[in-house]
């Protein structure tokens, strides 16, 4: 699992790198858009701030008496002095502004308010350009034309910074599209990101795929194990070539099983031979008692059942491993069905303990014309393993229904009767090769019914029990 935590944590990485790029591009777009609209903008809106209390300032300040100022000389020359009052001060002393001053019409300064020492006191009309749209000696200032003065208020340079920029009506017109190609950048570049992570990603994931896909299908899988994956494709690399050794190890388990199958059918089949004639014999023979005749049937009997069963397991063991080729031809289903149910009545169809066995067949017309293309001796063999479950799950006698029916493209051979049916317990088991439970006939005839394309289909009663359908591949054509 660290291979996968590794290609987790490596495109986590790069999402966030994406997004870190998209980030850092919007950043500098927006300083870059700033940088032409947003000093200008700041600088309005922070005068709006102020503008109303550099108003109130202005109207609390008010002319005092002249006094006179005494020349080199000896000449008296007048000058207006100011005073603000309590209202004004209370103002600025709430305001941002560091200092504030008056300068009247010849740049003389005939107010002040905290002024540093470093700020000049007479002004030429170049120094009131030059500090109205910049700094005076170092702070930035706000300037207000008050009746005949003009107000100026110097603002905290640790707090305060000013900016000159001008801006085209032009391009505040265009903001909006700008907006839109903004956008559009970004969906871009996301895209891009997209598509071209996702191309390496595929990549890089495309020879995982393929060859969990090869794993699937049993075949041999070599991938490069290099790279963000190299751990996860040495993984599959072992577990192809664990998964290839077991195969061929089954192989080699199950042809030996299935030869051992065919060697202990053929070594029995001659034995079993010999007594099941001696005991025909036997049962016909009236020199000998009844209840030995009996006896003798009883070993015919069970002999053929033995070999029925020998016959089933060597049939389903080719099944299985595909050793049983299909000797495939055309018959009608309507004749199999007669000639299967008329081999039951001929090697003498057994008698229940309450009643007896009665076979009923339900065609018509279309049926007895349809024809199927399949191995007819397989076919006959799973017909008969359902009619004899019929006979074994129902000691008292019941009566056996043979139905041919049309399902689409197939031909369905519906096996009911009016005992108790095919027991739960047995098609619970169906797919469990360990279950201890007898179950041989009815996975031959489902492994018959797959060979042919068809299935084996178990309907359940609604009183319990189950009847059971037998699914081929049909044929419509004359007799």
């Amino acid at each position: 699992m660290r291979s996968l935590f590794r290609i987790i944590r490596r495109y986590s990485l790069t999402v966030g790198l994406i997004i870190l790029i998209i980030l850092v591009s919007n950043g500098c777009l927006l300083a870059g858009i700033l940088y032409f609209t947003a000093g200008q903008e700041g600088v309005k809106r922070y005068s709006r701030m102020s503008l109303e209390m550099m108003e109130q300032i202005g109207e609390e300040l008010g002319k005092t008496k002249a006094g006179g100022i005494e020349t080199k000389d000896g000449k008296t020359i007048s000058q207006e002095l100011y005073v603000l009052s309590e209202k004004g001060y209370q103002t600025l002393e709430t305001s941002e502004f560091v200092w504030a001053m008056a300068l009247n019409q010849e740049g003389e300064t005939v107010w002040q308010w905290n002024l540093p020492p470093e700020i000049p006191k007479q002004y030429t009309i170049q120094d009131v350009a030059k500090f109205t749209r910049w700094y005076l000696q170092g702070y930035p200032v706000k300037v207000l034309i008050s009746s005949d003065l003009l107000l100026v208020f110097g603002c905290d340079p640790n707090l305060i910074s000013r900016f000159s920029l001008f801006i085209s009506s032009g391009f505040v017109k265009h903001v909006p599209a700008y907006g839109k190609i903004v956008v559009l950048i970004n969906l871009l570049v996301i895209i891009l990101f997209i598509l071209f992570f996702g191309y390496r990603f595929y990549g890089s994931m495309g020879p995982i795929a393929q060859g969990i896909e090869d794993l699937a299908a049993q075949k041999p899988v070599y991938l490069k194990e290099k790279g963000t994956i190299g751990e996860l494709a040495g993984k599959l690399n072992e577990t192809s070539r664990l998964l290839l050794s077991q195969n061929e190890a089954l192989a080699r388990r199950d042809f030996a099983r299935t030869e051992w199958i065919a060697g202990v059918s053929h070594d029995i089949r001659t034995p079993l031979s010999l007594i099941v004639g001696h005991s025909d014999r036997l049962a016909k023979d009236e020199s000998l008692t009844v209840e030995n005749r009996m006896l003798a049937e009883n070993i015919r009997r069970q002999s053929l059942i033995i070999r029925q069963l020998i016959a089933d397991l060597n049939l389903t063991s080719k099944l299985a491993y595909q050793a049983q080729p299909l000797k495939k031809s055309r018959f009608l289903p309507a004749c199999l069905v007669r000639s299967c149910v008329s081999d039951f009545y001929n090697e003498g169809l057994e008698t229940g303990k309450d009643g007896e066995y009665e076979f009923e067949i339900i065609t018509d017309d279309e049926m007895e014309q349809i024809q199927i293309e399949a191995d007819e001796g397989l076919v006959m063999r799973a017909l008969r393993n359902l009619l004899g479950n019929s006979i074994r799950h129902n000691p008292k006698g019941c009566q056996v229904t043979i139905s041919l029916k049309r399902q689409s493209d197939f031909l369905v051979f519906l096996v009911e009767d009016t005992g108790s049916g095919i027991p739960e317990k047995v098609v619970d088991n169906m797919a469990n090769p360990e279950s201890p439970i007898h179950i041989m006939g009815l996975r031959l005839t489902e492994q018959i019914a797959r060979a042919h394309g068809g299935k084996l289909e178990f309907i359940r009663r609604s009183g319990g029990g189950y009847d059971a359908g037998l699914w081929l591949p049909r044929q419509k054509n004359p007799c």
